[in-house]
């Protein structure tokens, strides 16, 4: 009998130790893990649109003013507006003043006749100008399925880039 009750001390000993060990955090619980493969009862695509930038090339034809001088003989300009300045001048001027104004004629007329003689033409050249143009473009692509199936009643999904024939559902269990 003495050692029964010996036994049956320790005996509790060990379980009340083990119960405060696992109360307060203390030693590990007992886990045990089940994989079962759940049918898949439908898939469905997830679809995603992008958005793509294409470019392209465009060109226009522009026309571009081009001014080009054409120069004469300015020599020969400046001395016909010379003598045309001076008959002027000296049609103008009275007493003293007429040498005064046929010289200021004469150089007057020297530089209208060489301004005269240089004519400025405008031409239009057609140049191609080019620059890059982008459109977008929306498309709409499947980025992946969405698999169904029943567990204990319960539906679950399980996402995948392929659609599955089963759904790996792993049950854990504590004690």
């Amino acid at each position: 009998m003495k050692h029964k009750i010996i036994i049956i001390a320790i005996s509790l000993a060990c379980v009340s130790t083990v119960l405060m060990a696992r109360s307060s955090g203390y030693g590990s619980a007992n886990v045990m893990s089940e994989i079962e493969y759940v049918p898949v009862t439908h898939s469905e695509p997830v679809y995603s649109k992008i958005t793509k930038n294409i470019p392209r090339e465009v060109c226009q034809d522009q026309q571009i003013a081009v001014q080009q001088q054409s120069g004469g003989n300015s020599i020969i300009g400046g001395l016909v507006g010379a003598a045309i300045g001076g008959v002027i001048g000296h049609q103008i001027g009275g007493g003293s003043g007429k040498v005064a104004a046929t010289i200021g004629g004469a150089a007057l007329g020297t530089m209208a006749g060489q301004n005269a003689d240089q004519d400025t033409q405008t031409s239009y050249q057609t140049v191609r100008r080019c620059f890059t143009q982008y459109d977008t473009q929306a498309d709409t692509v499947i980025t992946g399925y969405m698999n169904y199936g029943k567990f204990h009643g319960r539906d679950i999904a399980k996402t995948s880039s392929q659609p599955l024939k089963e759904i790996k559902v792993t049950s854990s269990f504590s004690f």
